[in-house]
């Protein structure tokens, strides 16, 4: 009985040169190589932008003032990123970009190199300066309750991705719907359903400029136009996304193709397919 033990053990062994292929495919697979850490130098331009955001993708809360950069160079990893630090003085600000950050882990799959930074500043002008070697990129930077203007000055190897964005309005969401083309009557009937129930004031954001909010569901072959709309509480918020419920429960379990999105000036959220 031992002998026969010993063979079966024998007959499934793995030598470990095959052990090492099978586990690089499954690295690879999963999209995940090993690179050196090393800091490369910048090559091509950078796109930034001063926005409006939040600490994580989820986080719920009020915005805060966020730098993003992003190379327009692509690389063979989507997870390098632009090394930089940033130094406020008074109404300077000044953003060091050091090179390109290469992690040990290389996620594989082709983007560019991205950074994203919260600046501490609130209203007021502002000179925003990117030294790097022997030049200075240099903008005029104004931010008010409702926009954030970047003005060029000097530039070499910088540019905004839009010069003026729209910020959020204190309690204010934007409605989103999303459908086939039969069942497009959804989106007026819930919206009529949503203001046959709460208070909301519709606005309209300034033509210009580049709006804080998503502008549409993304991927249905109906989009309504974005509407956006104040509310006079956040109680008044929480009972959209309970109408949204019920309306789904109700209503939209009988179609598919649909969604619908509710999202505020904080981050909260409710989507039609939560439900």
């Amino acid at each position: 009985m031992m002998r026969e033990k010993g063979n079966v053990l024998s007959r499934i062994k793995i030598p470990v040169f095959s052990m090492f292929i099978i586990s690089l495919i499954v690295f690879l697979g999963c999209g995940i190589l090993n690179f050196p850490k090393v800091l490369k130098p910048i090559e091509g331009n950078i796109m930034f932008r001063i926005h409006e955001g939040y600490e994580h993708y989820d986080s719920i809360g009020e915005p805060g003032i966020m730098l993003s950069m992003e190379t327009k160079k692509i690389y063979p990893c989507c997870n390098w990123l632009i090394k930089s630090g940033i130094a406020i003085h008074g109404n300077k600000i000044l953003i060091y970009i050091s090179g390109i950050y290469v992690p040990k882990i290389c996620l594989t799959a082709l983007g560019p190199a991205t950074s994203e930074s919260s600046l501490d500043i609130s209203n007021g002008e502002y000179l925003l300066e990117f030294p790097f070697g022997p030049v200075t990129d240099i903008y005029n930077l104004i931010i008010t309750n409702s926009y954030i203007k970047v003005t060029k000055v000097e530039s070499h190897f910088t540019e905004p991705e839009f010069n003026l964005y729209r910020r959020y309005p204190s309690n204010s969401f934007v409605y989103l719907c999303g459908t086939t083309t039969e069942t497009s009557w959804i989106c007026e009937d819930f919206l009529d359903t949503l203001l046959n129930r709460i208070t909301l004031e519709e606005f309209q954001f300034p033509d210009s400029g580049r709006i804080c909010y998503p502008c549409s569901s993304g991927g249905c072959y109906y989009e309504m136009p974005a509407k956006y709309f104040y509310y006079e509480n956040e109680e008044d918020f929480e009972q959209a996304g309970e109408i949204l419920k019920s309306y789904t429960v109700d209503v939209l379990g009988q179609y598919s193709g649909v969604e619908i999105s509710l999202i505020n000036w904080k981050n909260e959220k409710y989507y039609s397919w939560q439900f």
